[in-house]
């Protein structure tokens, strides 16, 4: 197996996003909530599974309704009496198996997840075409996780010629959204390097004024100075001199505005890191006392909120970190204090400690719940372009614990949470989102008149730090740049944030604190399709809102 080495031409300023990813699993040692005895990893992988059909009766006859298929781990497959394919030997034509029958019968959801066998590709190479058919059958049938799915391939022109305009409309439709509220990311881009432009155009205009506003006060410095030098016997001319005083009142009154509007423009986060920047790529866990309350506020009852914190930062095999548990420490705190979260603190923990912390929680959550993960710690990529998280225990060798991205995004799908937000601290945290389209929009706050799909619809999405690209591991202030930025933004909001609104706090106060260290690091917000997104929308309500309880 080849391993790419995207972090090697910043070796000299950035410690090392590791690149090393294995395909192999640990034991997960987890049970009622203690260590406890072991169960092999591969029990807790999702599999497809063909439950024994129901037994009917007819009049005297009693006979045996067909088999129905379900996403779930492989252990309660076995325990239901289900049938699966091991999860390490599963092909595409033992999963097209499992749902196949009851796609061809209408069934949207079996329909969608045979588009996205056919898209991931299993064993063989992904089949587009054959992948958005079956997109277009669920969404006729009426998918909405399939419409969105759909336009993904669309924006991206992967099994169709590529129609951005027509994946945003298809994205809309999906998410109930009208007017400008969702536009697509070049579009965005557009937008964004337009008011670059103007406001470089601004910067040169208030530099210009500046050096005006100073060549006006040096000159009539050196007039007031040349006058009050004249012989003292001779009589000043007090109305010239009144005069010039006054001009050069104004003119450093001028030179002093311009000065604060250059300030305001380029005021920015300053780090005071004196080591150079790192980038950042088992215990008992430690669970919050407090029990999840549903959150009300406006009269619109919210959910319960759970939160599952994960710090990883002293590695056995690769360069320790240095924020990542402080970091974990304080998310956790604010999400329990602020928002009212029951949190999990999982602090450089190893494999199984992750995949059973992630297992444990997905049979907490009810439907009308909201989970949040945050990941701190080393992020891969491997040749394959495959994401994972690298746990305390990761090996620099090909047959390593680490959690393939892939394999996270399906263990979320299991989950029954209304909506999910993963924020994830490590380089390549935008892995989680499979899908090469992107988009960006949506009402960035909760607000009386919002579509009412945004708060009934299933919300998976994944908040990364620095997209597809390295990111760093110390602010100066103990924290990572993004976990800095995160936390002020957290303590200071008084509104219901949704995660757009999340993603637009963070964006510019991260890209100033990398750039004062001379690196480029843009958070990064995407839908994770894979997961089961259909268009809703994670909200996030500070206590200081009325009608909590």
């Amino acid at each position: 197996m080849k391993f790419l080495n995207a972090c090697a031409a910043a070796a000299l300023v950035i410690a090392a996003c590791p690149l090393q990813a294995a395909e192999t699993w640990k034991p997960y040692v987890s049970q009622g909530g203690s260590l406890a005895g072991v169960q092999p990893i591969d029990a807790m992988m999702v599999v497809d599974c063909l439950l024994p059909g129901q037994m009917r009766r007819s009049g005297a006859m009693s006979y045996m309704g067909p088999r129905l298929p379900v996403k779930t781990t492989a252990q309660l497959c076995a325990m239901r009496g289900g049938e699966y394919t091991e999860y390490d030997r599963a092909s595409l034509a033992s999963s097209l198996g499992v749902w196949m029958d009851k796609a061809k019968g209408g069934d949207a959801t079996a329909q969608f997840y045979v588009g996205q066998i056919y898209e991931k590709g299993m064993d063989s190479a992904p089949d587009y075409t054959e992948a958005a058919n079956w997109y277009r059958k669920a969404a006729a049938a009426g998918s909405n996780e399939a419409k969105l799915s759909l336009a993904a391939m669309m924006e991206s022109g992967h099994g169709m010629p590529a129609d951005p305009a027509g994946a945003v409309n298809l994205y809309r439709e999906a998410m109930g959204i009208t007017g400008n509220d969702l536009i697509s990311k070049s579009e965005s881009d557009t937008r964004v390097a337009e008011v670059e432009r103007k406001n470089e155009a601004l910067r040169s205009e208030l530099a210009g004024q500046r050096a005006a506003a100073e060549a006006n006060v040096t000159r009539l410095q050196g007039e007031v100075a040349a006058l009050k030098s004249e012989n003292a016997s001779r009589k000043r001319d007090a109305r010239k001199m009144a005069a010039l005083e006054r001009s050069l009142n104004e003119a450093m009154s001028a030179r002093a505005n311009a000065d604060e509007k250059l300030t305001a423009m380029a005021a920015a986060p300053k780090s005071s890191a004196t080591d150079g920047p790192a980038t950042r790529s088992v215990t008992v866990p430690r669970v919050s006392a407090a029990t999840a309350e549903s959150v009300a506020a406006d009269g619109i009852r919210f959910g319960k909120y759970h939160a599952l914190i994960i710090g990883v930062q002293n590695y056995i095999s690769y360069d320790p970190l240095k924020t990542p548990i402080s970091d974990a420490k304080a998310i956790a705190d604010v999400l329990e204090q602020r928002y009212g979260f029951q949190t999990t603190t999982l602090l450089d923990a190893d494999f199984s400690s992750i995949v059973g912390g992630i297992v444990e929680l997905s049979t907490k959550i009810g439907p009308d719940d909201n989970v949040l993960i945050y990941f701190a710690g080393h992020g891969v990529l491997n040749a394959a372009q495959r994401g994972f998280w690298l746990p305390l225990d990761a090996r620099q060798t090909e047959r390593s614990p680490a959690l393939p991205t892939e394999t996270l995004a399906e263990f979320l799908a299991m989950f029954k949470a209304r909506s999910i937000l993963v924020i994830a601290d490590s380089c390549f945290g935008s892995a989680l989102s499979g899908s090469v389209g992107s988009y960006t929009g949506g009402p960035a706050e909760y607000r009386k008149d919002i579509p009412s799909g945004y708060l009934s619809r299933k919300a998976r999405y994944v908040l990364s730090s620095g997209g597809m690209s390295p990111v760093l591991d110390q602010a100066g202030d103990g924290h990572s740049v993004f976990a800095s930025a995160l936390l002020k933004v957290l303590r200071d909001n008084d509104r219901i944030l949704t995660q757009t609104g999340l993603e637009q706090a963070l964006v510019e106060p991260v890209r100033a604190s990398a750039q004062q260290i001379g690196l480029v690091q843009t958070p990064e917000l995407k839908k994770v399709r894979e997961a089961g997104d259909a268009g809703g929308a994670f909200f996030l309500v500070p206590k200081a809102q009325p009608d909590q309880g």
